[in-house]
C-alpha cells in the first residue's frame, strides 16, 4: 500500500461467510476489511482466515488519482496475482496489464493485456464502487462494469442495479450479462438499510476460491454476513447518498 497515503476516513468491517451447499450453517470463513479514503483516492485491504491464525487469503486495491492496483495472495496455493490500470475513471475502453504465478505456471509470472470496456470492479471493491454510484442507483440507472478474475486473468461484463422492491429487501444486484455465467453464479446481492448506501449482508459469490483435486476450481456460493451493518454513507459523491433517501 502508498506509505504516503495520507487517509481522511478509516473505515472497517468483519465478516463471516458462510457456504450455501453445507446444510450444517457454520462459517466456513471469517473475513476484515479495512477501507482509508481520502477525497477521490482510497485503498482497501481484505484478509480472509478460517480456523486457526493462519491467513487464508489477502486482498489489496489501492486508485490514486485515476490509477488503480489490484493485487490477491493465496499463500496455500503458492499463487499470486495482480492488475494495473492507468485510468479507472475513464468511461472509454480501458487497458489493464494482469500477472499470475502459480503452480499453473510454473511459479512463473504470466502477463496478460486486457481491454476492458467499462468500469473495473473486484469483490473486494464492490462495495465501494456501488457507494460512489449511490445517487445513479437510485434514480433507476444500470450501471455496466467490467468484473475482473485475477486467477485466469480475464473479465466479464456485469450489471450493477438497485431493487428496491424485492421480499427478500432492499439490495443492489450484480448480475452477469453472460447467460452462462448467469446460470451458473447468478446476481451477487449486496442488501442494504433502506435507501443508504448501508450494507447488511452480500449473498452470492464469495472470496477466496480453492483448488480441488485434480485441479478444478472450487467457487464458494453463499452468504456474507456484516457483524454489525457497514456503513459506507462517507464514500458516496456529494449529496449522493441522501438526495433520494
Amino acid at each position: 500500500m502508498n506509505p504516503s497515503f495520507t487517509p481522511v476516513i478509516t473505515l472497517q468491517i468483519e465478516a463471516l461467510a458462510y457456504d450455501r451447499s453445507l446444510k450444517n450453517r457454520r462459517p466456513v470463513f471469517a473475513m476484515r476489511q479495512t477501507v482509508n479514503a481520502a477525497g477521490s483516492s482510497w485503498q482497501t485491504e481484505r484478509s480472509w482466515s478460517a480456523v486457526g491464525p493462519e491467513m487464508i487469503a489477502l486482498e489489496r486495491a489501492q486508485r490514486h488519482a485515476s490509477a488503480l492496483h489490484i493485487s490477491t495472495e493465496l499463500p496455500s496455493l503458492q499463487e499470486y496475482a495482480a492488475a494495473d490500470i492507468a485510468d479507472e475513471t475513464s468511461s472509454s475502453r480501458s487497458e489493464v496489464i494482469t500477472r499470475l504465478s502459480s503452480g499453473r505456471t510454473g511459479g512463473q509470472v504470466r502477463e496478460r493485456e486486457l481491454n476492458l470496456p467499462h468500469p473495473l470492479v473486484t469483490l473486494a471493491t464492490l462495495p465501494l464502487f456501488i457507494a460512489e454510484n449511490w445517487n445513479s442507483l437510485l434514480r433507476g440507472e444500470i450501471i455496466g462494469t467490467s468484473y475482473l478474475v485475477l486467477k485466469v486473468q480475464r473479465a466479464a461484463t456485469v450489471d450493477v442495479q438497485w431493487v428496491p422492491n424485492d421480499p427478500r429487501g432492499a439490495h443492489v444486484a450484480v448480475t452477469p450479462r453472460n447467460w452462462l455465467l448467469r446460470a451458473i453464479f447468478g446476481s451477487t446481492r449486496l442488501y442494504t438499510q433502506g435507501k443508504q448506501a448501508i450494507f447488511l449482508r452480500q449473498e452470492g459469490l464469495l472470496d477466496p476460491r480453492d483448488l480441488k483435486h485434480g485441479g478444478r476450481w472450487k467457487e464458494y456460493l453463499g452468504v456474507l454476513e456484516f457483524q454489525t451493518p457497514w456503513d459506507l454513507t462517507s464514500l458516496c459523491k456529494k449529496d449522493a447518498c441522501n438526495e433520494l433517501a
